[in-house]
């Protein structure tokens, strides 16, 4: 045996350093559940950081003459938005325990920026892509043209070309609304911006909960589009002030609202016209971002799993480097309700 090997950092080196068992370091390392996010980043850390290379992964990409990717992310989502944070932090620990090199690159979100800023990272021949954030056509078509290694992360390819991982938004868009109707709420407005598909899935499960319910979907009644009234997400606020006084929220009894924090700006909003959560209105939003915890009542919401959004979309592109021609997988992660605050039951329906 020689120096190298007997010096060579084992499953008890880490788990003594991150205070914890072996066995959990065994289920991180083997990319299996069971250990919490905090502890799971601490593993991971330490594995890099002593350099253990006890799994498959480092002997896979060496056999694929694969050593690194460029994880792009358009800088706009990443700096307005928590949820993007959690699933950055999650692919750099997965990657680092799958000893694959993370470049780390922001993109424009302004039209045609993105594609120019894409065509000159793929003209450097990365090892392999991580798209996170982006299913827009013209994208995937290079993506798909480069013939490189990619996995798209909380984005959806129609065309079945590219593997993707990513929330069930449909299911998530179908069970918010199917909470409201639970407390007897029948007048329901969906507050979004139809600018990603993810954000028209979570309406078409919107559009299902209601239609299940016996309620015809009515675009005037039903939804407030912020992108048609050019209004940012994070400024709801302005749209329902604008709807209260326009009288279009008259009767109006529940919000469903298509990310967390369109539901906090919306509930600011109608607070400061004087519209009690829950007493007058309930609201229920997407994500559970850690604020949504400290909102004044706690937010009702739909949890996604950022941590695990970012460990199968690792685990996705390694199989994609070593099974080039494996079928295409679109991975749909499961999400669920999380009841805190928001949601009022209604005595006699709405």
């Amino acid at each position: 045996m020689s120096e190298d090997e007997t010096l060579a950092p084992t499953l008890r080196d880490i788990a003594d350093a991150a205070g914890v068992s072996v066995a959990s370091v065994s289920k991180v390392l083997n990319n299996r559940g069971g250990v919490s996010d905090e502890s799971r980043r601490r593993i991971l850390g330490l594995a890099e950081q002593l350099g253990y290379q006890g799994n498959r992964s480092a002997r896979s990409l060496q056999k694929a003459g694969v050593d690194g990717a460029v994880l792009i992310i358009p800088a706009e989502a990443y700096s307005n938005s928590q949820f993007y944070e959690g699933v950055v932090q999650s692919i750099i620990a997965e990657a680092a325990a799958n000893s694959l090199k993370l470049d780390v690159r922001l993109t424009s979100h302004a039209d045609g920026r993105v594609i120019a800023e894409l065509d000159e990272l793929l003209a450097a021949r990365p090892g392999a892509v991580m798209a996170v954030g982006m299913d827009d056509p013209a994208v995937i078509d290079r993506l798909v043209d480069s013939k490189l290694p990619a996995v798209l992360v909380n984005g959806m390819d129609r065309t079945m070309r590219l593997d993707c991982v990513l929330p069930d938004n449909w299911s998530a868009g179908w069970l918010a609304t199917r909470r409201l109707l639970s407390a007897g709420h029948r007048r329901i407005v969906h507050v979004a911006s139809r600018h990603r598909l993810s954000m028209q899935r979570r309406l078409e499960g919107f559009k299902m909960a209601l239609e299940e319910a016996g309620i015809a979907f009515d675009a005037d009644r039903h939804l407030i589009d912020l992108l048609q009234m050019k209004v940012e997400l994070p400024q709801a606020q302005r749209a329902i002030r604008q709807a209260l006084q326009d009288g279009r929220l008259d009767g109006v009894t529940a919000f469903f609202c298509a990310t967390d924090v369109v539901a906090l700006s919306v509930m600011q909003g109608l607070q400061s016209e004087g519209v009690r959560v829950p007493d007058d209105v309930s609201v229920i939003g997407i994500d559970d971002i850690s604020i949504a915890t400290h909102s004044r009542p706690p937010l009702t919401t739909i949890r996604i799993d950022r941590g695990e959004l970012g460990r199968l979309g690792v685990q996705s592109l390694m199989r994609r480097i070593a099974e080039p021609e494996a079928s295409v997988l679109r991975v749909n992660i499961g999400v669920r309700l999380i009841e805190r605050a928001t949601i009022g039951q209604l005595l006699h329906g709405g």
